[in-house]
Order: structure tokens, then C-alpha cells, then sequence
């Protein structure tokens, strides 16, 4: 699959992450398999394709960015034959399937089966594990239990489904959390997007530049503001907030989308509120549901509505308590 030319440029943030791999690489006993886990729409794939670029070449000792080098001219015309991402393909009237599907998995024992075919080493990115399921991430434990020399699997992580212990297990994990203000707005302005419009753009999906930009629309905005009103109204049971909110969020996928995102910011803000650990931990808990509720309902491309009605169900149980 290629890899779009945006993806090759510089990732910012994730200075932590980014010293461990290179720290490994230079030890000499780089790990065979990573994985990067943190929230969607915070660099995850651009950083991997950069660790990518970095093994095969494309750099002095340090992580490059340039895309005009021979090793980002051919991972970006998805020609490099030592260089595969697996993403969930699209079907023949242009949409993205909910999966991807086991037999793309399956391909990388054989990918990783053949001698590297430039000298130096054979990667893999499958991005994500979130769009997997259970028979794709038994195929990819032969790989991880059985590691070909000279290759190297990143595995992305949204957090959005849980992921098989024997998986885990066997990589070594890379955190890659949320962005600053600061960073969320440079990494906007790398895409061209800066001034009032960044601001708005932000606001969609804060501290996750590459979601807001995913989901930037009039629509997508209005209904993160809506869901935010409902939010604290719901232990008042405000039918007017609530309904508003349904209505908007279910104008558009982006607007559902938005709808979910503003929810589970809502919930983590509260949660890092909250000087009691239990009630922290029963509002991080409700933000981890709605985004399962979230990723069941893409998966089994549910009613708009209804989703957001189950997401906020969830909340409203927990606002009533007096939590």
C-alpha cells in the first residue's frame, strides 16, 4: 500500500519515544516488533513510517524527514521492496472496510521470509490492531514468536480494542500520549492550517491535531460543542441539551465522529479533576467505554443516534451517582 507524501514529514512531538527506538538502534539489539500505543490522530503511523525510513536508510544516525531521499521516493510511490504498511483497503465504491482483513496479515510471513532485498532491513507496519480482528491477531503471533532476522514489525495502537496478551507480550511498547497546545498547533501548521482556522480546527478533537483534521467541518465543530453543553447538563437531565445533541451528531459520520471525541475529552478532563481515585477512576473507566462504544458501532456500522445515545446512557449513569 503506498504511503501518502504528507506522511513522511517531520512528527512532532514524542521526544521520549523517539530517543528509546534510536537508543535501541544504536545498542545494536533493536527489538522485532514494536508496539506504539496512545489515542487516535496523535502521529502514531507518521512516527513508525520515520523509525521505518531510519532503519532503511534515510538518515545519518538520526531521524530524517526528508521525503526527497531515494529511501522516500520509494516508500512514497509504495515501490520500496523491503517496506510493506497494511491498512484496512478500500472496497470498489471507494469506502474503507471496517476490517483488515487476516489474509493481508497472513502475507507477512512470507513478506518477511525473503532476504532483504536492498542489504539491509525488511519492515512492516500494520496500522492498527484496532481494525484487526481475533483471527488477524493470531496470525501475526508466528511472526512475533518465531522473528526473522533483519526485520522489524510496528504495530499501531489506538487503545480503542483490547489486544491479545500473547500479542502484547512479545513487543516492546512505545507510549505515544496526547500532544501539548503548543504541539497540537505546530503540527497543524506543518499541514498548511494556521490562525483562527487551527484554533477551530483544534477544538474538534483537542491534543489530536491528525483526528481534528480528519473531521473538520462546519458540522463536525457544532456537534463537539453540543455534546461538551450536554455533558454538563446531564445530572440536570436538560432534554433540550440532549436533544440538540443527538440531532447534530448524527447529521454526518465527521459529526458523530466529532461528537465522540468531545465526549471522551470531556470525561478525561473530569476524571484528572477529581482529587478521589475511585471517582477518577469510574470517570477514566466511562471515557475507555465510550470509545468501545464508538469503535462497535464503525465496526457494525451502527445508527448515528443510537450510538451517541448509548455514549451518553453511559455518562448519565455515572453523572447521576453524583460522581
Amino acid at each position: 500500500m503506498e504511503v501518502a507524501g504528507a506522511e513522511l514529514g517531520h512528527v512532532v512531538g514524542h521526544a521520549a519515544a523517539k530517543r528509546e527506538f534510536l537508543s535501541a538502534v544504536s545498542s545494536g539489539k533493536l527489538h522485532h516488533s514494536w508496539l506504539l500505543r496512545g489515542p487516535r490522530g496523535v502521529g502514531k503511523a507518521r512516527l513508525a513510517i520515520q523509525f521505518a525510513m531510519h532503519l532503511l536508510g534515510n538518515g545519518d544516525g538520526e531521524l530524517s524527514a526528508n521525503a526527497a531521499t531515494p529511501v522516500g521516493r520509494l516508500i512514497a510511490a509504495g515501490s520500496h521492496p523491503d517496506f510493506r504498511v497494511i491498512r484496512r483497503p478500500v472496497d470498489d465504491k471507494g469506502k474503507q472496510k471496517s476490517e483488515i482483513p487476516v489474509d493481508s496479515v497472513r502475507s507477512l510471513a512470507e513478506f518477511f521470509s525473503m532476504r532483504p532485498a536492498m542489504g539491509g532491513w525488511r519492515v512492516a507496519i500494520i496500522d492498527s490492531v484496532d481494525e484487526m480482528n481475533r483471527h488477524g491477531e493470531n496470525a501475526i503471533l508466528k511472526t512475533l514468536e518465531e522473528p526473522p532476522s533483519r526485520a522489524v514489525l510496528f504495530l499501531i495502537s489506538h487503545g480503542e480494542q483490547l489486544l491479545l496478551p500473547t500479542v502484547r507480550s512479545r513487543c516492546r511498547v512505545l507510549r505515544c500520549g496526547s500532544l501539548s497546545e503548543h504541539e497540537t498547533l505546530s503540527s497543524l501548521a506543518q499541514a498548511g492550517v494556521t490562525g483562527a482556522r487551527a484554533d477551530e480546527i483544534a477544538r474538534i478533537a483537542p491534543e489530536r491535531p491528525g483526528r481534528a483534521l480528519e473531521l473538520e467541518g462546519a458540522d463536525a465543530g457544532a456537534a463537539a460543542d453540543a455534546i461538551s453543553n450536554a455533558v454538563r447538563h446531564l445530572a440536570d437531565s436538560d432534554a433540550r441539551s440532549l436533544h440538540t445533541a443527538l440531532t447534530l451528531a448524527a447529521k454526518s459520520d465527521a459529526s458523530m465522529a466529532a461528537a465522540m471525541e468531545s465526549l471522551r475529552v470531556s470525561l478525561q478532563k473530569r476524571a484528572s479533576r477529581e482529587s478521589d481515585p475511585v471517582i477518577a477512576g469510574d470517570w477514566a473507566s466511562a471515557a475507555l467505554d465510550v470509545m468501545r462504544i464508538d469503535a462497535e458501532a464503525q465496526a457494525l456500522n451502527q445508527d448515528r443516534a443510537q450510538t451517541i445515545a448509548a455514549a451518553l446512557s453511559r455518562v448519565a449513569r455515572l453523572a447521576r451517582t453524583g460522581a
